[in-house]
């Protein structure tokens, strides 16, 4: 049996669909949008507690209070609450990567706990990491894209400026202390 294959068929009726209507770009939403210096108090009970339990950015005073009190207890809304604060901190000027680690958190332990709650975040399979997290985020930490890609990824590149920043301390503690008095 042997085929004809024919590119055009006049018996065949092509229908023409509507074209698709494009993407239009939006950006993604963060708790802190909205809040200005004009915001009252009473508006915002749970974003003042946190602050002072817990630390981040004050967009009414445009203050940064390093993270704090980081346990094995941020629940997926507040580590969610807290990249939003950086985000917005970033978004304000704070948090450049010479001063990353500083501006963001108060202890090494801090440090250490906020990069296991990311891993945790990953790990409740939050896969989607928000534009305004990630671009924050490669601003702030001098990453590389890879570096923020995941929650887990951003986890890493905050260990890893750990480790740098501990090794900067403990190369200049031993040149201190070969110099003599």
């Amino acid at each position: 049996m042997a085929f004809d294959l024919q590119f055009y068929n006049p018996n065949f009726h092509y229908i023409k669909a509507p074209m698709v209507t494009s993407y239009k770009p939006q950006i993604t939403t963060i708790s802190y949008d909205g809040i200005d210096s004009n915001t009252p108090s009473g508006a915002l009970p749970e974003l003042l507690d946190r602050l002072e339990s817990r630390g981040g950015y004050d967009p009414r005073t445009g203050k940064l209070l390093p993270f704090k009190n980081m346990s094995d207890d941020l629940d997926e809304s507040l580590i969610n609450e807290m990249l939003d604060s950086m985000t917005a901190a970033v978004e304000a000027g704070f948090g450049t990567p010479a001063t990353f680690l500083t501006d963001f958190f108060a202890t090494d332990n801090d440090v250490q706990n906020f990069a296991d709650a990311l891993d945790d975040y990953a790990a409740e399979q939050t896969f989607w990491v928000n534009d305004r997290h990630f671009n924050a985020f490669i601003n702030a930490a001098d990453a590389e894209e890879e570096n923020a890609v995941t929650y887990a990824a951003m986890a890493e590149r905050i260990r890893d400026l750990y480790e740098i920043k501990r090794d900067q301390a403990q190369k200049a503690a031993k040149s201190a202390a070969k110099k003599p008095n």
